[in-house]
């Protein structure tokens, strides 16, 4: 074996030894992270978190293996005591481990186009698609407020939104004024809301809450609208299906 064959060889092992570290410290926070994931409040947020994990995992691996490498070069490969002048230049092109890299890069990305890609958004327009009575809400945003309307409840313009659980919403967005987004963190969803279109976002909340219990139970707006934008959110209501009704009895005209 050449001497820079086993230079190379060193180095490689020396490189495996730090990533497998590396990713044994990296996968247990990133493990605690997810057991604390906040509240998934909707089918749509189980979706949006499996697809999320997917990718934290993904992402740990990768960056503890890119990471992993300059550290490792730069402690492998200081100068030493005693060095004096400057470094030699040297230049490296390893055909094979370029080929791999390059060939793993279009892979990876290739695969993540199709899950969780396509097949997230293959399940989210599912559950839109097969919503045959979905109670439909009407969303206004405004600098710097929002209001809901339930056209065929009969209530308009209330500034708290209250859903029953475990019935699909669509909930149909317009802005009177800039772009704002609609976000409940709790929902795992968001949508722009844009200028002289009207949009719409489908969600099925699973679990009974409030602003008051939970404040990912809450609309937000997540896109910079203006000096009152860290202000602009409404309190959230997710109520049975019978509390509800009698919620709509009280509130309609």
């Amino acid at each position: 074996m050449s001497a820079r064959t086993e230079n190379l060889v060193k180095a490689f092992g020396g490189l495996v030894v730090a990533w497998i570290i590396g990713m044994a410290i990296a996968e247990g926070l990133a493990a605690y992270g997810i057991d604390h994931w906040p509240l998934l409040g909707s089918v749509q947020a189980h979706i949006t978190a499996d697809a999320t994990t997917y990718l934290i995992w993904q992402a740990v691996a990768i960056y503890v293996l890119v990471g992993g490498t300059i550290v490792y070069c730069a402690i492998r490969f200081r100068a030493r005591p005693g060095d004096s002048g400057p470094p030699a230049y040297q230049r490296r092109y390893f055909g094979p481990f370029v080929i791999f890299w390059l060939v793993m890069s279009i892979a990876i990305n290739l695969a993540n186009t199709i899950y969780p890609g396509m097949v997230g958004l293959e399940q989210l327009w599912g559950i839109q698609m097969k919503a045959k009575h979905p109670l439909v809400v009407d969303v206004t945003a405004q600098q710097w407020k929002w209001t809901f309307s339930y056209p065929k409840q009969g209530i308009t313009d209330v500034s708290k939104l209250v859903v029953p659980v475990g019935r699909t919403i669509d909930f149909v967005l317009r802005t009177k004024d800039v772009m704002h987004d609609f976000w409940v963190p709790a929902w795992g969803v968001k949508k722009d809301v844009i200028p002289n279109e009207i949009r719409h976002l489908y969600v099925t909340p699973t679990v009974l809450g409030s602003t008051k219990t939970n404040p990912m139970i809450r609309v937000q707006c997540s896109l910079i609208c203006g000096n009152g934008h860290p202000m602009m959110r409404a309190p959230v209501e997710v109520l049975t299906k019978a509390a509800f009704k009698t919620w709509v009895s009280n509130n309609s005209f």
